[in-house]
């Protein structure tokens, strides 16, 4: 095992990313350690350098997409060993632990935030699974209330009466939202810009509507109405500017009073809360800290199986940001610009 591990260390709120070497954590007892072969940019990781939050622990080390290979198992740990490859969430978001943050070579996990990667299934895809897929369950298990299966083989057919809304389709969180609604059985309705329609279509979604279409409240119900799987449940992956009181608007004349949203931001404090749509709000690293049980399951059962199956794939497409480790600046740059139907990753040789 290498006795480096380079990583992209904040030393303060503001400031740049530094590469710096860090000693090679241990895992603890339900912990594993990973060495990072893809780490993939999320717009949590600019807005946690740039802004001051609940995170106090300087220097330290942000990020939360990993993808590898097993490299240390803590001693409770059974449903992974060395060698495996794996994705998971690295929680420095959450404990404020540095040694838990993905942007460097070696990080530690832990075992229940942990997702088996097949070999058919590169690692830079596998690092666009783990914040993705934690904030939709969360967001459909804990806040919408959504049944789930038993196992990624089980339909529930119960949801299939009703219809579900993804705002911002083509995003991170939209295309695993897309994915686990058609999986649960529902009939997505979503939108997105019109170049990324038919890729949103590919992942499950019946209808997509373009997002900045005036109209697109009354289509998106005329398309619900029609299919005759009213709006009931809304997951707005955007959460910016007025996409949450238009996915509220729509979800009210589809589904009526009754109908559930929820979002990925708080809701914005300059907009009144339209009454009859029940609306909070996911945050991805709660599956691991407050749900475990079903972060658990998600992760290490469910997931697992679906990806392995092929039920579940890789989105939204990788640019990879060449200069490993080093690149994380960079990598959080772009993001943090905007980027359309693609997820930034970096890779570590």
């Amino acid at each position: 095992m290498s006795t480096e591990n380079l990583a992209a260390v904040l030393e303060k709120v503001g400031t740049a990313l530094k590469p710096l070497i860090l000693s090679i954590p241990s895992p603890g007892e339900n912990e594993i350690l990973i060495r990072n072969h893809a780490i993939a940019a999320n717009p949590a990781d600019w807005k946690l350098r740039d802004f001051p939050s609940h995170l106090n622990k300087f220097p330290t080390v942000l990020g939360s997409d990993v993808c590898g290979i097993v490299s240390a198992i803590g001693s409770k740990v059974s449903k992974f060993k060395v060698g495996d490859r794996i994705a998971g969430f690295a929680l420095v978001i959450a404990n404020d632990n540095p040694e838990h943050g993905a942007w460097q070579t070696y990080t530690l996990l832990q075992e229940n935030a942990t997702i088996r990667i097949p070999d058919f299934v590169s690692y830079e895809d596998g690092a666009t699974f783990p914040m993705a897929f934690a904030t939709v369950a969360v967001a459909y298990f804990e806040r919408l209330g959504i049944d789930r299966p038993l196992s990624s083989s089980q339909e529930v057919q119960q949801q299939r009466q009703s219809g579900i809304l993804v705002w911002g389709a083509s995003s991170s969180t939209g295309t695993a939202a897309v994915q686990l609604a058609k999986e649960l059985g529902f009939k997505v309705f979503a939108t997105a810009s019109p170049k990324n329609h038919e890729y949103v279509k590919s992942l499950g979604a019946s209808e997509v509507v373009d997002y900045r279409d005036p109209d697109a409240v009354s289509k998106l119900a005329q398309l619900a109405k029609e299919a005759g799987t009213p709006l009931r449940y809304g997951f707005d992956s955007i959460s910016e500017r007025n996409s949450s009181l238009l996915t509220a608007d729509a979800l009210l004349a589809s589904g009526g009073e009754g109908s559930k949203l929820a979002l990925t931001s708080p809701w914005p404090a300059g907009d009144e809360k339209p009454a009859g749509v029940e609306i909070s709000m996911t945050i991805a690293a709660l599956a691991f800290v407050h749900h475990v049980e079903m972060g658990s399951w998600m992760f290490n059962e469910y997931l697992s199986q679906a990806i392995e199956q092929k039920k579940i794939v890789p989105a939204p497409k990788v640019r990879v940001v060449d200069g490993g480790i080093a690149a994380a600046q960079e990598a959080l740059e772009i993001v943090k610009a905007g980027v359309s139907a693609t997820k930034i990753v970096v890779r570590v040789d």
